[in-house]
């Protein structure tokens, strides 16, 4: 007699379905994201949240996935569910009060950076985004302290060291300053043209305009497009009464930035100030 190959449905009951709709769910936001499909990574996000709205992972992820496509007012809604059902994430707390410091929402972001410290009394990052409120919100001694304690916890940190020597610059101690952006420019920062243009602003302050020039110089060669560099560089140029290669950086600066309202200032006032003639130069 042969023998009767039965088959055999094993059900899964409706909760192991769920579970796994969400692990599906889950892996296509990650899929869509890896591959660079922001839209399609929040939408995914969504649909996790939709099937559990208190899954603070599903919000925090979609929080960073719409704060990487430009969405700030729904990055800063979905971190602020996250958060609230889930207030030891210190990560998420950090991205919530960085967001909010772009913003210009310094109090709040102060208070999220300040409760990501205290879930995680060791985040450099915290710390160093905690400066930068600070400083911005007016507050440059309390910056520096928080740069300080960044630094103790990350001594290769090459960002703290630059936001250190801004706020130093702001408190008027430009040598201590000037030494804080040579330690981050040492330590290779990311975006070695803001450090060099800052060190270029202290040094200016400090009277060292030929130090000052050559910082301005190398922040261009390591980004010709950064226009705040062509600004400053136009403001050591116009001190040193070099008037026309003041006018092209500050026009340069304009090119690349038509927002830097500044600069326009700058360069309209030198432009008003061109002499006709030798009679009305020294009748001015």
């Amino acid at each position: 007699v042969s023998a009767i190959a039965l088959s055999c449905t094993v059900l899964t009951t409706p909760g192991e379905a769920i579970a796994q709709d969400i692990n599906t769910l889950v892996q296509q936001a990650q899929a869509a994201y890896e591959a660079g499909d922001l839209s399609g990574a929040a939408t995914a996000w969504e649909a996790v949240i939709e099937e559990e709205p208190d899954n603070a992972f599903a919000h925090a992820w979609l929080g960073f996935v719409l704060d990487q496509s430009g969405d700030a007012e729904g990055a800063i809604a979905a971190y602020r569910d996250a958060v609230e059902l889930n207030p030891e994430d210190a990560v998420t707390l950090n991205n919530l009060g960085n967001l909010l410091a772009v913003q210009g929402d310094l109090e709040d972001s102060i208070r999220f950076l300040e409760q990501a410290i205290e879930v995680a009394p060791d985040y450099a990052r915290a710390y160093n985004n905690l400066g930068i409120s600070l400083r911005q919100n007016g507050q440059p001694e309390e910056a520096v302290s928080a740069y300080r304690r960044a630094i103790e916890l990350d001594p290769r940190y090459a960002e703290v060291y630059d936001n250190l020597g801004v706020a130093l610059a702001i408190l008027g101690q430009l040598e201590e300053s000037v030494l804080a952006h040579q330690q981050a420019i040492d330590l290779g920062p990311d975006n070695p043209a803001v450090a060099y243009t800052n060190l270029g602003v202290s040094l200016f302050e400090l009277g060292r305009t030929d130090e000052a020039l050559e910082a301005y110089q190398m922040a261009l060669e390591a980004n010709p497009d950064y226009s705040l560099a062509h600004r400053n560089l136009g403001d050591l140029q116009a001190a040193e009464g070099n008037r026309e290669a003041a006018i092209a950086s500050y026009q340069q600066a304009i090119d690349l930035n038509p927002q830097d309202e500044l600069a326009q200032e700058k360069l309209d006032a030198l432009m008003e100030d061109e002499p006709t003639d030798n009679s009305s130069a020294q009748d001015s």
